[in-house]
C-alpha cells in the first residue's frame, strides 16, 4: 500500500503548531497561594480593537493581549511570592524592518485579583535603514528566593563600518503578592538603552496601576514609548 506523501508532509508541518496549542490549553498554574492549581485555556478572538490572544484562568477570569495572525502564546509559569506568575508572549511594534516581541507577566494580586503585573520587551530588531541597525534580546527568570523576577537585556547597535556597540544590564522586578512588579530606580551610570527601557516601563506601569488591567488590547503602547525602545536611533 502506498501512502501519499503530501498528507504526511502537511501532518508533519502541523504537528508542532498543534502540540503548542495543546500544551497551552492544558497548562495549569498555581495562581493563588495554597489553592488548587488553575487550568488555563487559550484562544484567539476578534473584538472591537482587532485580534486578541485570550487566556482564561477558569472561574478566576480572563486576560487579553493584542495579537496579529494569532501569534500570541503562553511561555511558562515562574514561582513568585508563594504562587506562580504566567508569562505570555505577544507581538509589539511591527513593520518593514521592525519586529518586537513583548511579554506580559500575569498573576493573582492578593488585594485586587487577576491582573497584568507588568509588560516588558523580549526582543526587538530594527533594520529599517542601511545607516544603522539594532537588535535587543531579553530573558526572564525567578530569583532563588522567589521574591522577584530577573530581566536580563542585551542590545547591539551597528552603525556603518564602525565597531558594534553593546549594552547589557539586569533589572530586578520585585513582587510581594500585591500591586505590580516593582523595578528599582535607574542607576546613575545606566546606558542610554537602559534609560530608554526604564522610561517606557514607568509609563506602562502608570497605565497598569490605575486599576487592575486584564484587557491589554486597549493600552497605548506607542504613546508609552514601548514600541520605540529598540530603535537604532532614539525617537524624539
Amino acid at each position: 500500500m502506498t501512502i501519499p506523501r503530501r498528507p504526511l508532509l502537511l501532518a508533519a508541518l502541523a504537528a508542532p503548531f498543534l502540540s503548542r496549542q495543546a500544551r497551552a490549553a492544558t497548562t495549569a498554574i498555581a495562581l493563588r497561594p495554597g489553592a488548587p492549581r488553575t487550568r488555563i485555556a487559550t484562544r484567539t478572538l476578534r473584538g472591537e480593537r482587532g485580534e486578541a490572544f485570550a487566556i482564561a484562568f477558569g472561574a478566576q477570569g480572563e486576560v487579553r493581549l493584542p495579537t496579529w495572525y494569532g501569534d500570541g502564546r503562553v511561555l511558562r509559569a515562574l514561582p513568585l511570592a508563594g504562587r506562580e506568575v504566567l508569562l505570555a508572549e505577544f507581538q509589539g511594534n511591527r513593520g518593514t524592518g521592525v519586529a518586537q516581541r513583548l511579554v506580559a507577566a500575569i498573576g493573582w494580586d492578593d488585594a485586587a485579583g487577576l491582573r497584568i503585573l507588568g509588560i516588558e520587551t523580549l526582543s526587538f530588531r530594527d533594520a529599517q535603514t542601511s545607516a544603522a541597525s539594532r537588535r535587543m534580546t531579553g530573558t526572564l527568570e525567578a530569583t532563588a528566593a522567589r521574591d522577584a523576577l530577573l530581566l536580563r537585556h542585551e542590545t547591539v547597535l551597528r552603525r556603518g563600518r564602525g565597531p558594534d556597540l553593546r549594552e547589557t544590564w539586569t533589572t530586578r522586578l520585585a513582587w510581594s503578592g500585591a500591586g505590580l512588579l516593582a523595578a528599582p530606580a535607574t542607576p546613575p551610570r545606566a546606558g542610554g538603552m537602559q534609560r530608554r527601557v526604564d522610561a517606557a516601563r514607568a509609563r506602562i506601569h502608570a497605565l497598569l496601576a490605575a486599576a487592575p488591567v486584564t484587557d491589554a488590547t486597549a493600552l497605548d503602547y506607542d504613546e508609552a514609548g514601548l514600541w520605540a525602545v529598540g530603535y537604532a536611533e532614539p525617537v524624539s
